[in-house]
C-alpha cells in the first residue's frame, strides 16, 4: 500500500508545485485526502509513519515558500506550549496528512519508558552465540543476514546493501564500518564490535552480497529509485523484513525463546536482536560507569559518532534508551568458530607426528588458504577429506555396478523387442494372405445368395467364417478360440488431457477460467495474498484479517465446497498463521472458521487485499 501512497504524493506535488495560490492548491489537496480515506485505513500513528517514508515532507520543504501565494506563516511552540518564533509551511503541508494537534497526540507514546520501568529481559551469551553462529555456517541467505544482524548489530538493509566491513590491524573482534543508515547524505566512519571474529563476519558479509538473490534485489530497487539511497533501503527492508523476522522468530522464539520478546512487541524481531547485540557487546567490551556504557552502547548502534561529543551531542542517548531492555547476569567470552564446531579437541590427547619440510610447508600454506588456526586442524581437515574420497571411491563403484545391471536390462529389452518385431511381422503376412483369399473367394461367387440376418446372428456367421479361414492357413492353433466382436470393433483411447501449470498462469487467466484446476490456483492465492497484507501492510490494529472459509470464499469467489476442502488440506499452516497475530479459534484450534472476523470492516479489508496483491482481479471482479 506505501507504493500507492507514494504515486498519490508524487501527483500532488507535481500538480501543486508550480501553483501560487491558495484556491489553486486546496481542490488537489482535497483530492489526495479524499482518496487517503477511501483506500487506506491508517490511523495517526501509522500515517504520519507512512507519510514520511514516501518523502511527502521531504519534498515540499524543498520548494521555494512566499508568504500568502504557495505557504503561510504558523507559529512554533515550545514544550510548555508557549510561542517561540513563526515559519513558513506551504499549504500542502498544512491541508494534508496530520496537523500540529494531531502530531503531538503521536508523541505522546509511552513505548520506551514502559520499557525501562519494567524489568527487562535477560540474554544467555552462550545460547544467543550457539544460535548465531548456526546462521552463520549457513548456506540460506535469508539465515545468514540474520546470523550477521545479530553478531554486529546492524540493520537489514545495512546487511543486504549499504555496509561496508573492514579489518582493523591487530583486533580479531571488532571492524571498522561504512553504510550507516538513517543518516540524511552523512557516510560516518567508525569502529563496531563482532560477536564472532572480524575475519568471519567479512567473509559471510562478502558471500551474501555474491548471491544472485541479492544482486537482483539491488539491481531492482536502484533501477525504481535511482538518485534516492533513503527509498532504496526503504525498498530493501519493505522486501526482506518478513522474511528475516520470520527467521528471527523460527531460531530466537519459540515456547522457550533464545531472545525473549520485549514489552510492546508480538514476536522476536531483527529490532531485538540490535537490542541484544548491544548489551552483549557492551557487557563485553566495556566495563565502567553506568554512563560510559550508555555511551559505548550508543557508539555502537551510530547514534552518534563523534569522537568528542558535546552536551547537546548527548540528546541522541534517548534513541539509545529505546534498545536498552536486555542485559546478561553470565560473562560474555569471544566464541570462536573452530571452537564451537569441535568443542570436544581440547579433552582429545594430542600426539606428535614428523614430517619432511616440504610437507610442513605445504600444510602451512593450506593453513594459510583454509584461515585454519593451527597446523592440527589442517591435518584433522585433509584426513576427514582422505575418508570423504573413500567414501566417494564407494559410491562411484556402486554406482558403476548399477550402470552394468541395467546395460543387461537394456540388451535383455532389446531381445524382447526383437521377437516381437519377427511376430509382428508374421502376423502382417498373415493378413495378407487372408485378404487375398477373400478377394478370390468374392470373385468365384457368381451369383450370390441374399440371406437376411440380425445383428447377433451377423456377428456369429462372421465370426465362424474368419475361424474356418484362419484354420485353413495354419495359423488357427496359435489363435485364441473365440473372438470378442467388440474387441475387433473397438477403437483408439482418446489421448490424455492435457494438465494445466496454473501457477504459471497470470492472475486474470486463473480468475477468468471456471475449471477446477484454476479454482485451487483462485484459493491458493487468495490466501496468500491474505498472509502478505497480514505480514507487511497492516498495522495490527484491528486490521488484520484471519483467514478462514468465508474469508478465502469471498476473495476467490469460488464454491465453498472447494475452500473446505482446500483449508482441511493446509490448516496447519492456515492455524499457524492465525495464531500467529492471536487470530486462531480458542475453543477448536483445529477449525479455522471462528469469529476472528467480527466487527472488522473485512470488505474494505478484502478490497485493499485484492488491489495490492491480486492485480484487481478476484474480489473486485465481482464488486464492480
Amino acid at each position: 500500500m506505501s507504493k500507492l501512497v507514494q504515486d498519490k504524493v508524487n501527483e500532488l506535488f507535481e500538480a501543486t508545485k508550480n501553483l501560487q495560490s491558495l484556491e489553486e492548491i486546496r481542490p488537489y489537496c482535497e483530492q489526495f485526502n479524499q482518496w487517503l480515506n477511501q483506500n487506506t485505513s491508517y490511523n495517526i500513528n501509522s500515517l504520519g509513519t507512512v507519510l514520511s517514508k514516501v518523502g511527502f515532507y521531504k519534498k515540499f520543504k524543498l520548494i521555494p515558500l512566499e508568504q500568502g501565494k504557495n505557504a503561510t506563516s504558523v507559529p512554533k511552540h515550545d514544550g510548555q506550549g508557549n510561542v517561540t518564533g513563526y515559519q513558513l509551511k506551504h499549504y500542502a503541508l498544512l491541508l494534508c496528512g496530520l496537523d500540529d494537534k494531531d502530531w503531538d497526540e503521536r508523541n505522546q507514546t509511552t513505548r520506551v519508558s514502559d520499557r525501562l520501568k519494567s524489568q527487562g529481559r535477560e540474554i544467555d551469551p552462550d545460547t544467543y552465540f550457539g544460535v548465531a553462529g548456526e546462521l552463520l555456517d549457513s548456506q540460506d541467505i535469508h539465515k545468514v543476514a540474520v546470523g550477521l544482524i545479530a553478531a554486529t548489530g546492524r540493520r537489514p538493509h545495512e546487511i543486504v546493501a549499504r555496509a561496508k566491513f573492514a579489518a582493523i590491524k591487530g583486533e580479531t573482534y571488532q571492524v571498522m564500518f561504512t553504510g550507516q543508515g538513517k543518516k540524511r547524505g552523512e557516510n560516518p566512519v567508525f569502529p563496531i564490535a563482532t560477536l564472532y571474529e572480524a575475519s568471519y563476519v567479512i567473509k559471510k558479509l562478502n558471500w551474501l552480497r555474491q548471491q544472485p538473490s541479492t544482486k537482483k534485489l539491488l539491481a531492482e530497487v536502484i533501477q525504481e529509485y535511482p538518485k534516492d539511497i533513503e527509498a532504496q533501503n526503504r525498498a530493501i527492508d519493505s522486501r526482506r523484513n518478513g522474511s528475516l523476522n520470520r527467521v528471527v522468530r523460527d531460531y530466537f522464539g519459540g515456547e522457550n525463546p533464545v531472545l525473549p520478546i520485549r514489552s510492546g512487541e508480538e514476536q522476536p524481531n531483527c529490532k531485538a536482536l540490535r537490542a541484544a547485540y548491544l548489551a552483549l557487546a557492551t557487557g563485553r567490551d566495556c566495563s565502567g560507569s553506568i554512563g560510559s556504557k550508555m555511551l559505548h552502547a550508543a557508539r555502537l548502534a551510530g547514534h552518534f559518532v563523534k569522537e568528542n561529543p558535546n552536551d547537546g551531542d548527548l540528546q541522541h542517548l534517548v534513541t539509545t534508551l529505546g534498545y536498552a531492555d536486555y542485559y546478561t547476569t553470565k560473562p560474555v567470552t569471544f566464541p570462536s568458530l573452530a571452537t564451537r564446531e569441535k568443542p570436544n579437541m581440547e579433552n582429545e590427547k594430542l600426539s606428535s607426528i614428523r614430517v619432511l619440510p616440504t610437507d610442513l610447508e605445504a600444510i602451512r600454506k593450506i593453513q594459510e588458504e583454509w584461515e585454519a588456526p593451527n597446523q592440527q586442524s589442517v591435518i584433522t581437515k585433509l584426513i576427514q577429506s582422505y575418508k570423504d574420497s573413500l567414501s566417494v571411491s564407494n559410491n562411484l563403484q556402486q554406482t558403476q555396478q548399477q550402470v552394468t545391471q541395467l546395460q543387461a536390462q537394456v540388451k535383455q529389452l532389446e531381445t524382447t523387442n526383437n521377437s516381437l518385431q519377427q511376430h509382428n511381422q508374421q502376423l502382417e503376412t498373415t493378413n495378407n494372405q487372408l485378404q487375398q483369399q477373400l478377394a478370390a473367394m468374392e470373385t468365384t461367387q457368381k451369383q450370390p445368395s441374399m440371406v437376411t440376418l440380425n445383428a447377433t446372428e451377423l456377428e456369429s456367421w462372421l465370426e465362424k467364417k474368419i475361424i474356418e479361414m484362419l484354420h485353413k492357413v495354419g495359423i488357427g492353433e496359435t489363435m485364441p478360440s473365440a473372438i470378442n466382436p467388440v474387441a475387433l470393433n473397438a477403437v483408439a483411447p482418446p489421448p490424455p488431457k492435457e494438465e494445466i501449470d496454473w501457477t504459471t498462469k497470470t492472475d486474470a487467466e486463473v480468475w477468468g477460467s471456471k475449471v477446477q484446476g484454476a479454482a485451487v490456483e483462485k484459493i491458493r492465492r487468495s490466501y496468500l495474498a491474505i498472509c502478505q497484507y497480514n505480514d507487511t501492510v497492516a498495522t495490527g490494529d484491528g486490521d488484520r484479517l484471519a483467514v478462514t472459509n468465508q474469508a478465502l470464499r469471498d476473495l476467490s469467489r469460488c464454491n465453498g465446497l472447494f475452500v473446505r476442502d482446500w483449508i482441511e488440506e493446509h490448516k496447519d499452516e492456515i492455524i499457524s498463521h492465525n495464531a500467529k497475530f492471536g487470530m486462531e479459534n480458542k475453543k477448536d484450534p483445529r477449525n479455522p472458521a471462528s469469529y476472528a472476523n467480527k466487527g472488522k470492516d473485512v470488505d474494505k479489508i478484502l478490497s485493499l487485499i485484492n488491489d495490492e496483491f491480486l492485480s484487481g482481479e478476484g474480489y473486485r471482479k465481482v464488486r464492480i
